[in-house]
């Protein structure tokens, strides 16, 4: 159900920027989207996920500043826990995002690197890594294990998966993801033991995935990254892996499958 800063601001499939007279952030129609994308440029991380939305690839809502017919600022918003900001990052539109997405925690607020957005109250703030590979390479080996069957994830391995909700957060329903994410998993006596997918958007993929505990320190992740890398190269798509820096087994998988450090960035996180 619509939050009531939602009900304010409406959403993004039936009110116009122009709509709105009183506040910063205006919800944008799907056809303007063009317009504001040029906001997040190269560097800002996670682009995988933010040109998803604007791609229509994965469930959104956007929300731009304008100054005259151009954009300053802009929200974006997912179903997962990624929100994103960026352009004219003021104290005054950071007070406004912050109403937005805070009646609806857990949140991951990604903004520019090297930018500091101040924090509000209940937030707190992280550091991330964000990984990739700006050359061509074999990687790692992407044969599956011997004692496991390796599969692309279609309709019926989906509703196996270990990792289906948080893949529902990011995609909203399986044929969705089907349409505009892939994945493969490692399936043993009709178990899923480990999985990898990718959330594919400007000519990126962003890595994530999940190996059963009972399955752990195999490194089958690093073989299921290896597989989503492999098939997206295919795809003339150059991969991305993003965690907490703090996360020693992401960062090790990243390593091994020949990704290298781009830069580390903050987040403002909220809830659990």
């Amino acid at each position: 159900m619509p939050t009531d800063n939602e009900r304010r601001h409406g959403t993004s499939d039936d009110i116009g920027a122009d709509e709105w007279s009183d506040t910063m952030l205006r919800t944008v129609k799907p056809s303007r989207y063009e317009t504001i994308a040029s906001l997040f440029g190269p560097s800002y991380p996670n682009l995988a996920f933010v040109h998803a939305a604007f791609e229509k690839k994965i469930p959104a809502k956007i929300w731009a500043q304008h100054e005259g017919d151009d954009a300053s600022a802009c929200l974006i918003t997912t179903r997962s826990r990624f929100c994103f900001v960026a352009g004219a990052i003021t104290s005054e539109l950071m007070d406004e995002v912050c109403a937005l997405v805070r009646g609806r925690p857990p949140i991951t607020l990604i903004y520019p690197a090297g930018h500091d957005v101040g924090l509000r109250r209940g937030f707190r703030k992280a550091e991330r890594v964000q990984f990739s590979r700006h050359h061509d390479s074999n990687g790692t080996e992407r044969a599956p294990r011997a004692e496991f069957d390796l599969h692309r994830v279609d309709a019926r391995l989906f509703e196996k998966l270990n990792w289906r909700d948080m893949v529902l957060s990011i995609f909203g329903s399986a044929a969705n993801y089907l349409r505009n994410g892939y994945g493969f998993c490692l399936a043993r006596d009709g178990h899923v033991a480990a999985e990898g997918h990718g959330v594919v958007g400007g000519g990126l993929v962003e890595l994530g995935g999940f190996t059963h505990p009972k399955y752990r320190h195999r490194n089958l992740y690093t073989a299921m990254s290896a597989q989503v890398i492999g098939y997206g190269a295919e795809l003339g798509l150059r991969p991305v892996l993003s965690c907490q820096a703090d996360n020693g087994a992401s960062v090790a998988v990243a390593k091994r499958i020949g990704l290298t450090e781009d830069f580390r960035y903050e987040v403002a996180l909220l809830g659990s």
